[in-house]
């Protein structure tokens, strides 16, 4: 019987080796785990460095192994999961398999095949620190294509709220966008100035869950307007103050989003890689 979820491959700076593993449940928890039993906790500690979500991970695994079975390291005891490879090596046997195994792969190719979308997920990822984060995927979420109310191509959360989205262009309509950022971006006029000609505005986070700096901005236009706003002064140092000392008080509490569920690894792996 097929058992959905995670192969994954980690690095460690104290290990020469890469481990490659499985489990039914996210990367996050089963990282924590390696990282305090041996033979693999003295050897860490442990980062995620490749993942794959997939329908039948033991099947998935297994395959890898096999195929890098040539590559175990058997000199560590007690273990069958460290493999003398470079990490590029790896991932590149998690990019060949079968398409039929990938979980939510139909939005993921959906969202490649809009570039200008791909494009602007790349550059919020990066830009706001989160591909620094890739450990703690479920404190923080991305949904694609969200079956939200008048439908959206995206949703970033953040513990129990949302820290960005886009809506969906529909005919004459342009997409809404809206970040949460701190609140020194309002010391920025060029910011303000650029918000308004967009048909944006700036109001106080109606989260209850939000931090008590917390900005809502919101603005109209296309994903290359969005892009455009990325650049703009204090935009990434707002972004990055806000959102990463609310990953840090998720971290320091041990807790995931309410969203986590439905977090598409898949898209961030995609992601990453381009």
């Amino acid at each position: 019987m097929s058992k959905p979820g995670f192969v994954y491959i980690l690095t460690s700076k104290n290990c020469k080796s890469i481990k490659i593993g499985g489990s039914d449940y996210p990367p996050l928890k089963r990282i924590k785990e390696i990282n305090n039993s041996e033979p693999y906790k003295s050897l860490g500690p442990w980062h995620l460095s490749d993942f794959r979500q997939v329908t039948d991970w033991r099947c998935v695994e297994y395959h890898i192994h096999y195929s890098f079975r040539s590559f175990l390291n058997k000199e560590i005891s007690n273990q069958k999961e460290l493999f003398d490879l470079s990490p590029k090596q790896a991932s590149d046997a998690l990019k060949s398999i079968s398409s039929e195994q990938i979980i939510n792969k139909p939005k993921v190719d959906r969202m490649f095949n809009d570039i200008i979308f791909r494009d602007y997920l790349m550059t919020l990822l990066n830009w706001s620190g989160l591909t620094h984060w890739l450990d703690y995927q479920g404190a923080w979420t991305l949904v694609l294509f969200p079956s939200t109310s008048g439908g959206r191509y995206f949703t970033i959360n953040i513990g129990g709220h949302e820290v960005a989205y886009a809506t969906l262009n529909k005919g004459d309509k342009l997409s809404q966008h809206a970040l949460i950022v701190d609140c020194l971006i309002l010391d920025c006029e060029e910011v303000i100035d650029w918000v308004e000609q967009h048909d944006g505005f700036f109001v106080d986070s109606y989260y209850k869950s939000a931090l008590p700096r917390a900005v809502s901005v919101i603005f109209s236009g296309d994903f290359k307007v969005a892009q455009e706003f990325l650049q703009l002064p204090s935009v990434r140092r707002a972004m990055i103050a806000y959102w990463h000392d609310a990953l840090y008080q998720l971290k320091d509490n041990a807790k995931l989003s309410l969203f986590s569920r439905f977090h598409n690894y898949n898209a961030v792996a995609k992601l990453v890689e381009s």
